[in-house]
This record gives structure tokens, C-alpha cells and sequence, in this order.
């Protein structure tokens, strides 16, 4: 590895170090451009390279063809091959944090090139994307990127994004994305959720004390198909619901449903806490619009207290003008006993879990995790 500095400013500091490889040359598929330059001078295939925005990084074969890069070797180590009489160059900017002042005061050489807004350019990125400038000490060799515009996704940019499924192929970081409204006209925020099982967009989440039949807070008991959102600016645990067009623009493109306890402590492992998750298929009709019971859905897993719940097991959904979604199961389906706390719960041979809170106890409190106490919380999310 040789090592070149370019020392023409600020007080003779080298601005520029140059680190080249010996017989080595990118794949051709890289070149942008090719220069005649004098005798092995690298100083001048750097100053063409930062001249175009695209450039990389750069090579010199034969000592007087300069050719650039729209690749670097630490982004795709692959493309780089050996080659007789060719010299593979990558650059670094050295410094220049404490000269940023001097810099924008007098622009000389080629720190003029360093500063030059690249998305100032047409043509840089594909139809309908948007370029950003990138000012990146530790990566001076890219200077751009090219980003699809708030809701869309696709190789042309051209597909919206209705789902936290749209960011599935990014980084998978869970929390605020954008995506677009139900009218495909304008975008809004939603919490995402990303794990093996898919990408999971949340809808609706409420605390037990503003879920049950106690509280004056009456929007939690009301079914998802009457249109009453909480919240959709500022999404909080305690009390959060998409308006209806947006929960069926949701549900369209997702394949997944998923019910969850305390999320909000348990981000890293749904499975931590309480959960249930099937296939909206089998649910055999659309759930925001649900009126009554479903038919019996099979279960693809879950856990509610310690007890983990048989795969296949048999749930229902159910919802109507003056209860809100819960999933509800006969006992004898699943090997779970819930604990009596009140009188009458001996003699139910079904209960209800993630939502119905219509009682301020509940036949099994001491163990549903949506109840443990008043500040434990019930999410429903869509999946893909």
C-alpha cells in the first residue's frame, strides 16, 4: 500500500492522502471515465475524480490513463481483480475539521471540487428519486444518495408504501416510518415493528386503565369499524388508533395478525409477554369490518400468561357496536385455565384476551399480561 498527500493549503496540512494498491484495477463495469494525465501523476487523477460526483475512487494504468470509478473497494472488494501496470487508488480527506471555516472563506484547488453541491447536477439519480448531499468525514468519497421520496419504494420509485412491509428490505430498525394515507395523496407516520415473523405495522394500542369498562375513556371499547382515531400525530402506548380508512388500508397488504401485551417494555421479543398471531386468511373476511364473531381461527402461536398456547389451537375474533376487537376461545381448544377471581368466572367455560376489558378485574388478571395492572397496555398490529 503506497501513500500520497496533497499539502497545496492551509498552512501546508496535507488536505488530501491518496492510498494506493500496486497491480491491482476495479472491474470495467465501474468506469465512469478515462484521462490522459502526465507520467504516473496522481495528483491529477485525483483532481479528476473530484470533479465528477460519481467518482469513487480511481486508477492509473499503463502511468498515463487515468480512469474512474463509480465503485469503492470497501463497498465491493469484489470488483477489484489484479492487473499488470494499473495502480488502484482510493483518497482521504485529512484535516479538515478544524479548517471548515478557512474552507468556506477561500476555496482553493481542489477543496472547491470537496465543496461542490453534487445534487446540483441533473441526471445523477433515476426518474422520481430524490439526491441528497452527503458531507461525511469518514466516507469523503461519497457524496450523494439517491432516496425513493416519503412513502414510496421500488426500483423507479414509483411503488407507495402503505405498510410497514415497504421498509422490510432496509435496516429493520424498529419505530417511526412514513407511509402513505389511504387516498394515496399525502403520507403520515406509524410505528413499526420488525422481527422473523415480518414487518408489523401497529394500529391501535391502549392502556388496561383507559381500555376498561372503569373509565370514562370510551374510545377503547369501541369497535375498529366505527371511525374514531386517538392520537394518529404522536403515536403513545397509552393511548393510540389509526382512523378507519387507514386500518383497512393496512389490513389490505398485510397477511398477518397479531394481538400484544406491554410491547412498549418488550420491544426486543414479543414473545417475552403475552401475544397471539395468526393468518388473516383464515379469519375469512375483512377485520376491521367485523360484526360479530369470526369463524374459529387456528392459531400460528402465542402465549398468554405461562402457559404457551398449542399450535392450531382455536380462537375467534369478535367485535360489535359496543365491545372492542378481542380474541375470545372455549377452554376445552387450549390447555389454559384462567385464575378465578370473582364468583362468577367458575362458571364460564370460555374467556376473552386483548381487549373486552368490560369489568375493572378479570376471570384471569393474575395472569394475562394486558392486566396486570392499569398501566399495562393491548396492541393490535398488521403483518406482512
Amino acid at each position: 500500500m503506497l501513500s500520497y498527500s496533497n499539502a497545496s493549503m492551509f498552512n501546508s496540512q496535507p488536505q488530501f492522502t491518496v492510498k494506493a494498491e500496486k497491480n491491482k484495477a476495479f472491474d470495467e463495469s465501474c468506469h465512469i471515465g478515462t484521462f490522459n494525465i502526465e507520467s504516473g501523476n496522481i495528483a491529477d487523477c485525483l483532481e479528476h475524480c473530484l470533479g465528477n460526483c460519481r467518482c469513487q475512487s480511481f486508477q492509473i494504468c499503463n502511468k498515463t490513463k487515468c480512469q474512474l470509478c463509480s465503485s469503492h473497494k470497501e463497498k465491493n472488494s469484489s470488483l477489484l481483480h489484479d492487473k499488470d501496470d494499473c495502480v488502484y487508488a482510493i483518497y482521504e480527506v485529512r484535516h479538515l475539521a478544524g479548517h471548515l471555516q478557512k474552507l468556506e472563506e477561500q476555496c482553493l484547488g481542489m477543496s472547491c471540487l470537496m465543496k461542490y453541491n453534487c445534487c446540483q447536477q441533473s441526471g445523477l439519480c433515476l426518474k422520481n428519486e430524490i439526491c441528497k448531499p452527503i458531507n461525511s468525514l469518514k466516507q469523503p468519497w461519497k457524496r450523494f444518495t439517491c432516496e425513493c421520496p416519503d412513502g414510496y419504494h421500488g426500483h423507479n420509485c414509483d411503488q407507495p408504501i402503505t405498510s410497514c412491509q415497504g421498509y422490510a428490505n432496509g435496516s429493520r430498525k424498529s419505530g417511526i416510518y412514513k407511509v402513505m394515507d389511504s387516498d394515496l395523496k399525502s403520507v403520515y407516520e406509524v410505528f413499526c415493528y420488525f422481527d422473523s415473523d415480518g414487518a408489523w405495522t401497529l394500529v391501535q394500542s391502549f392502556s388496561f386503565a383507559n381500555g376498561s369498562g372503569a373509565t370514562k375513556f370510551k374510545q377503547f371499547q369501541k369497535p375498529l369499524f366505527n371511525d374514531i382515531p386517538v392520537g394518529e400525530k404522536y403515536p403513545a402506548w397509552r393511548g393510540y388508533r389509526l382512523g378507519k380508512a387507514r386500518m383497512k388500508s393496512i389490513e389490505k397488504n398485510s397477511v398477518l395478525l397479531r394481538f400484544t401485551c406491554n410491547h412498549h417494555a418488550k420491544t426486543q421479543n414479543v414473545r417475552e409477554s403475552d401475544y397471539l398471531q395468526l393468518l388473516l386468511k383464515d379469519v375469512q373476511g375483512n377485520v376491521v369490518d367485523l360484526d360479530g364473531y369470526s369463524s374459529y381461527v387456528p392459531i400460528q402461536h402465542g402465549k398468554i400468561g405461562q402457559m404457551k398456547l398449542k399450535d392450531g389451537c382455536l380462537f375467534y375474533l369478535h367485535q360489535h357496536h359496543f365491545m372492542n376487537l378481542h380474541a375470545s376461545n372455549y377452554l376445552y381448544t387450549c390447555a389454559i385455565t384462567p385464575t378465578p377471581t370473582e364468583s362468577h368466572c367458575s362458571t364460564k367455560s370460555y374467556y376473552s384476551a386483548f381487549g373486552n376489558y368490560n369489568t375493572a378485574k378479570a376471570c384471569f388478571e393474575r395472569t394475562h399480561g394486558c392486566l396486570n395492572n392499569s398501566e399495562s397496555t393491548t396492541q393490535l398490529w398488521f403483518g406482512y
